[in-house]
């Protein structure tokens, strides 16, 4: 772990705030303009994993190359001297994880559809450009304002996003990882494709997680809840959602939508442009 003071690039740490599974990510300032910052520095011991190093180094160069204002923005990347690649991100103190705990685990659905429109924006354009992020989850939105009626959040950590084979344009050749068959994601949010072929899932798995956080956000608690990843599994390839819990608390249809994205089926969800269409009007 990096002492406060170390310098990376232009910035100066303050203090370690997280430990992830494959990296560490610390708060920062601008040494000279003293602006805050995120850094994110892979660990030492995943340095000697050449996709792991391909997968982060893809997410740094992804983030700084695209421009949406409910995607965390990407400032600047590099190699620490001692090896370790690097990533300066917008500083955003809080994810969706704890903002839902001081909000007592749930959202009024003017809120939760305010939330669900801006993730369901950014998402759109990364399908526009033939990406898929493949682990939506409260941990990998940022909240930058949470007001009554007025909440704003950002997409970040796009280190298991997949480039479509079918994308064109001048993001064609955007180097997104496409990582092997091994199972990537978070169980709680993904869709049965994902749990059955990771590799070969398309769009349509962003909007199934999109409706397991819709369920979420509204509900106070996720559709399926298992203690062993196989019975997991099984909830999410064959049984329905809980809709009836969300009955007295969204309109039927909300309720219908988030139905519709969860299907079990990835042709029988709707595009995500078709999300922003058929989502109620948010307030704020």
């Amino acid at each position: 772990m990096l002492a406060p003071g170390t310098r990376v690039g232009e910035y100066l740490l303050v203090r370690c705030v997280a430990v992830g599974a494959t990296s560490e990510v610390y708060a920062a300032r601008h040494a000279t303009r003293r602006e805050p910052a995120a850094v994110k520095v892979l660990s030492p011991e995943w340095c000697l994993h050449p996709e792991v190093v391909s997968r982060f180094l893809n997410e740094a160069r992804t983030l700084q190359e695209l421009r949406h204002p409910h995607l965390i923005q990407g400032l600047a990347a590099g190699v620490l001297p001692e090896g370790p690649p690097f990533m300066v991100l917008e500083w955003r103190p809080e994810d969706l994880h704890h903002a839902l705990a001081h909000e007592g685990g749930r959202l009024a659905v003017p809120e939760g559809v305010q939330v669900l429109r801006q993730l369901a924006e950014v998402l759109a354009m990364l399908h526009a450009r033939g990406i898929v992020h493949r682990d939506l989850k409260p941990a990998n939105v940022l909240v930058s304002q949470r007001k009554p009626g007025a909440w704003c959040v950002q997409l970040a950590d796009l280190g298991l996003a997949k480039r479509l084979a079918t994308a064109s344009g001048p993001d064609a050749a955007l180097p997104v990882s496409t990582a092997g068959s091994s199972l990537l994601g978070t169980g709680d949010y993904m869709p049965p494709e994902q749990w059955r072929s990771p590799k070969t899932v398309d769009d349509r798995a962003d909007v199934y997680a999109l409706g397991v956080l819709g369920f979420q956000l509204l509900s106070g608690r996720l559709p399926f809840i298992a203690g062993e990843q196989q019975s997991l599994m099984f909830c999410h390839v064959v049984r329905p959602p809980p809709l009836e819990l969300l009955e007295g608390v969204a309109p039927a249809a909300l309720r219908s939508l988030l139905a519709r994205l969860l299907a079990k089926k990835a042709p029988e969800r709707p595009s995500m442009a078709e999300v922003l269409g058929l989502l109620p009007p948010s307030a704020g």
